[in-house]
């Protein structure tokens, strides 16, 4: 049905890495090959570093290279996109404000940051209090960019068109994309949302709310050198072959100092770090999420924890092979303890429909009548034949920003030089 693999503080640095594995194959459903191995960035000539793929890891996590050639979903690195929103709003507390699903929001799929500036919120906000709003994309930052960037170079997951990391509108802090876009363009031009980028017809920005692109570069070179104090590389805000070597390196699911000065952290007892599994399925199709998770709680999260979808109600996303019940998922088998973190694995099937729907369900972890935390999942059922693409968009529109790119100066990257050996680590799943 599912399964849970708790990392033991005590482990060795081996072991943890052993223990850190992230997914290459969606196919098999009883086995994962999982490689890990640590950076090696050529240099060229001219001081640019090169595009082609390598696998590395920093500390015990996965790093977001690790992810240019495999999946298409950028939830991989929500862990590390949190912390870089969560630093930008320690620089200013109004550039980046959460806000949640529920009632008319919905998202439709597990990749959306839900980060905007303050204006842009507030505004949103007005518009789905009166009408259903279906968001494909809202804040981006720069991991998820640098996904998307590196998809588009492969010809890969349905990406036509991306900006360059740092570029992209959707790093602004205002910026949109709507699935029903067609139906909420008057709605969203009465708050202030322009629906006016040629080709690209799901975007909408708020140009009264400040446009902070580059911020999320700076958080990110502000993090890099909070965890690596021997190692830093330039707080400049510029996108250099420093910072894209040191961005390759870094843990997919985040540093393990994030932002110091208090975060927006999500009450809910379950920080989600990364979710590897589809943006899009296709109707009954069986789909497979490995679902990271810390306990952010004051309590354990007992091995008879059980995942229960919220409020009762049959989920549409119930899997009659693997759930208990339409309304329980089922136990966790493993404790996790607080602080610590977790992959719990979720089967789903996705409902027959005959056009493009969102479905999302917000599962409850409880423990002997209690609510622990709560964990969702959304995806898109697209009867289209598009299933298995990502389900983020983006364009070369850059508003004319200056955002310096690629070869310039920044860090000493010695920590690139070193290959460890190749790890395979193989993980069943207990049906």
């Amino acid at each position: 049905m599912h399964n849970v693999c708790s990392p033991s503080s005590k482990l060795n640095p081996a072991q943890r890495l052993l223990n850190s594995s992230f997914t290459m194959s969606m196919q098999s459903r009883f086995a994962r090959l999982v490689t890990a191995v640590s950076p090696f960035v050529a240099v060229l000539a001219t001081g640019c570093i090169e595009t082609d793929d390598t696998y590395s890891a920093t500390t015990s996590a996965v790093s977001v290279s690790a992810y240019t050639s495999s999946g298409c979903t950028t939830a991989v690195v929500l862990g590390l996109s949190k912390q870089i929103a969560d630093e930008i709003s320690c620089m200013n507390p109004t550039s980046l404000t959460r806000f949640s699903p529920g009632g008319n929001l919905t998202f439709t799929s597990n990749a959306v940051l839900p980060y905007l500036g303050a204006p842009a919120k507030t505004a949103l906000l007005k518009v789905s209090a009166n009408s259903s709003i279906q968001i494909n994309s809202a804040f981006r930052a720069l991991p998820q960019q640098y996904l998307l960037y590196r998809w588009y170079q492969q010809g890969r997951c349905g990406i036509e068109d991306a900006a360059t990391p740092g570029r992209s509108n959707h790093q602004s802090g205002r910026a949109l994309d709507l699935q029903n876009w067609g139906t909420r363009i008057s709605a969203m031009r009465n708050q202030g949302w322009s629906h006016s980028v040629p080709g690209d017809d799901v975007h909408f920005d708020h140009t009264a709310s400040p446009d902070i692109r580059g911020k999320d570069i700076l958080a990110f070179q502000r993090l890099w050198n909070r965890n690596h104090p021997n190692d830093r590389i330039s707080e400049d805000g510029d996108y250099g072959p420093g910072t894209e070597a040191a961005l390759r390196s870094a843990p997919a699911t985040g540093f393990s100092i994030g932002a110091t000065c208090g975060t927006q952290r999500e009450n809910t007892g379950a920080n989600i770090l990364a979710v590897d599994g589809p943006d899009r399925i296709a109707p009954g199709a069986h789909a497979t999420y490995s679902i990271t998770v810390e306990n952010t709680g004051t309590v354990a999260w007992p091995a008879t924890t059980r995942l229960m979808v919220a409020g009762g109600t049959a989920s549409q996303l119930y899997d009659a092979q693997s759930w208990t019940s339409p309304t329980e998922v089922g136990p966790i088998n493993t404790s996790i303890l607080p602080g610590a973190r977790g992959t719990i694995d979720i089967e789903i099937t996705g409902p027959m429909v005959t056009e493009e729907t969102p479905a999302f369900t917000q599962l409850t972890l409880v423990a002997d009548g209690d609510d622990l935390g709560t964990i969702n999942i959304a995806v898109t059922i697209t009867p289209n034949g598009d299933e298995g693409i990502s389900g983020e968009a983006d364009d070369m529109h850059d508003d004319g920003i200056e955002v310096t790119g690629g070869c310039n100066a920044g860090g000493n990257g010695s920590w690139a030089a070193a290959l460890l050996p190749l790890l395979l680590v193989f993980r069943r799943r207990r049906r």
